[in-house]
């Protein structure tokens, strides 16, 4: 990274050198300073997306990819994709040479403005040890989302706002709102998708190979709030969750004064639950947070609480890997160890606690 920066840096001190010279023809100065502005372009990619290479997936089989695309009937018609219906586009990744019906479902739903591809450095290694991995883009909410007619669709300017509006903010019950509001979108998606999976409606190749009794929800931050949301209403349906970084948002059952009041009910299903230094030491500052801090307290084993250090919120995904500088500024600086080290302790945890919950 230094070596690029400082690539960049002479890149642009050329530039500025040229633009003040006279000794140069016009025509070949012209030449020489738009060579160096294309320097300058080049070098910044280099500085804004170095593409890290990623960890190497450590199971024994070979991996297959694959895009599905699922609809279902929506009355939300602003989220509504083709008609009155709502199409989720997924990627897929399996093992090659599968078996029907023998092979883990690890069903996963990205943060906001996130794509399938997001923790793709996870699911290749899962992957590669025998699971069917399914991620979810969520048309308006995902980056962009490419739909099965070719259409691209970006994030929705409204929910982009809104997301942004609530970082920090102290209206209570307009983030209340807002987050069942999103939340209800991504739980309709994960059950709309799950539903057709294990149905094998839409006739996807790799459907046939998932084992319906060993099913494992995930997602990260909303998308993870969404998995949990899903989880607690079809609990007897899933083996366990694997959460990163994610408040239990539909466990909040109402307001008082400056926080929120949970359902005393526990949770009915294993977590693991993966934390960076965005959160971990405030959780309890965050009313949000206060049933992860409950389960966190627990004595129950089945609720497993990590802590990645030298690692950001957006740094628990492979977002660090493509463009680091850019993650490092909306994490706030947080991201100080090398990229790969924070995704293989993450893949860590989540061999061990599957081996253990998902057996």
């Amino acid at each position: 990274m230094i070596i690029r920066l400082s690539g960049f840096f002479l890149a642009v001190a050329l530039f500025v050198f040229l633009i003040f010279q006279t000794k140069f023809r016009r025509w070949k100065k012209a030449g020489l300073v738009f060579a160096s502005f294309i320097l300058i372009i080049f070098m910044a990619l280099k500085v804004l997306f170095p593409l890290t290479p990623a960890p190497q997936p450590t199971g024994t089989y070979d991996i297959l990819t694959e895009e599905a695309f699922y609809q279902y009937v929506t009355d939300n018609s602003e989220m509504a994709t083709h008609g009155n219906k709502r199409e989720v586009p997924v990627k897929v990744w399996f093992p090659k040479n599968s078996q029907p019906q023998t092979h883990p479902l690890f069903l996963f739903s990205p943060g906001s403005f996130g794509i399938a591809e997001s923790n793709e450095t996870l699911f290749l290694e899962l992957a590669s040890r025998g699971y069917v991995v399914v991620s979810l883009n969520h048309p308006y909410h995902s980056f962009r989302s490419k739909m099965s007619d070719g259409r691209k669709i970006g994030a929705d300017r409204e929910f982009i706002k809104s997301a942004m509006s609530s970082q920090g903010s102290k209206d209570l019950l307009g983030n209340l709102v807002s987050l069942r509001t999103w939340s209800e979108v991504r739980v309709d998606d994960i059950n709309a998708v799950l539903n057709q999976v294990l149905d094998s409606q839409a006739g996807y190749n790799y459907e046939q190979y998932i084992d319906s009794e060993r099913i494992v929800l995930s997602g990260h931050s909303l998308g993870g709030s969404a998995a949990l949301a899903v989880g607690r209403e079809r609990p007897e349906e899933f083996q366990a969750l694997v959460i990163l970084e994610a408040p239990f948002a539909a466990d909040i059952e109402g307001i008082d004064g400056d926080r929120y009041v949970f359902t005393d009910e526990l949770y009915p299903l294993p977590v693991l639950h993966i934390y960076s230094d965005s959160l971990y030491t405030k959780l309890e500052d965050i009313t949000t947070y206060e049933m992860n801090v409950r389960l966190m307290r627990s004595d129950n084993p089945m609720y497993v609480n990590k802590h990645i250090s030298g690692a950001g919120h957006i740094g628990l995904t492979d977002m660090i890997l493509v463009t680091p500088v850019l993650t490092n500024l909306i994490d706030g600086g947080l991201n100080t160890r090398h990229a790969p080290e924070t995704l293989l302790e993450l893949n860590g945890y989540v061999i061990e606690f599957l081996n253990e919950y998902n057996k």
